[in-house]
């Protein structure tokens, strides 16, 4: 036999029912998470996994990070780095964000075709947009800030203030935007970043400066949310549909938790501004 014998198949059908089952309602407002591959065969791929939730938040918002990986200072790059004479050429060569046509990197086929969709909008930040469908897209899209660009004002702070959720589909908390708000609304220290914006007189790229907090402090997102789980177990829900988990979160308890778990880091490890 074959070990490429496809076994499992989800379909539609059976994602919208465990989005119901789940309890996520046509008005949510919801960023969501995918690994396709942890379902093993989805007939349509990742336009079944957009249709099933777009009609199950057929009155809500749907969104899913959609960064732009590379336009970042190649001199911080670490996967790999890059050798100190070719930093500038790649400064100056680096194509400048374009909302309509930067590809989303390093998040799996489904945020990239979901953000290529005419109905969906991508907010402005050069580095960290997000691709949003559905209620208020527009709004939400147009507000995100340069700076502190997860913060107040951002896509992920309307979810937040709108009561909104969080799906994983065959992810978990290492791969949880939101907890990335959290981190960017309590007494954090901050750092100035640049990335793309344009493009100069002469041809070469612009560099635009911002400021933001450190997200990558901590590798600790999955032991915060097992954490999460032990003390809130009413407030998420979870179900294995064939080989995969889909689990869905509410965002206000498990950000007011995060918020209390970074701060207490932050000042253990001097990251807090007093």
């Amino acid at each position: 036999m074959s070990e490429n014998l496809i076994e499992t198949v989800v379909t539609k059908s059976d994602l919208k029912e465990a989005f119901t089952e789940l309890g996520v309602k046509s008005t949510d407002s919801c960023m969501v998470h995918t690994a396709m591959s942890k379902f093993q065969y989805l007939p349509g791929g990742a336009e079944t996994i957009v249709n099933a939730l777009e009609e199950t938040l057929a009155d809500g918002t749907l969104m899913m990070p959609s960064e732009v990986s590379t336009n970042c200072d190649p001199a911080t790059w670490e996967y790999p780095p890059v050798r100190e004479d070719l930093i500038q050429v790649i400064r100056d060569s680096m194509p400048p964000y374009n909302p309509e046509t930067s590809a989303t990197q390093g998040l799996g086929l489904t945020p990239e075709y979901f953000r290529n969709l005419p109905d969906v909008v991508r907010s402005t930040h050069p580095y960290l947009p997000i691709a949003i469908w559905g209620k208020n897209a527009k709004k939400i899209a147009q507000k995100q800030p340069l700076n502190m660009p997860f913060g107040i004002d951002s896509p992920l702070d309307y979810l937040y203030q709108n009561n909104g959720k969080t799906i994983f589909l065959g992810t978990d908390y290492e791969t949880c935007t939101m907890l990335h708000y959290a981190e960017s609304t309590i007494h954090r220290k901050t750092e100035i970043d640049s990335a793309a914006t344009g493009i100069d007189e002469n041809g070469k790229t612009i560099w635009t400066k911002y400021r933001n907090v450190d997200m990558d402090s901590y590798d600790d997102f999955n032991e915060l949310g097992k954490a999460f789980e032990a003390k809130y177990p009413d407030e998420f829900k979870s179900l294995k549909l064939n080989k995969g988990i889909i689990k869905v979160i509410n965002l206000l308890p498990l950000i007011d938790f995060a918020r209390q778990w970074f701060d207490q880091k932050d000042h253990q490890f001097d990251n807090a501004i007093d």
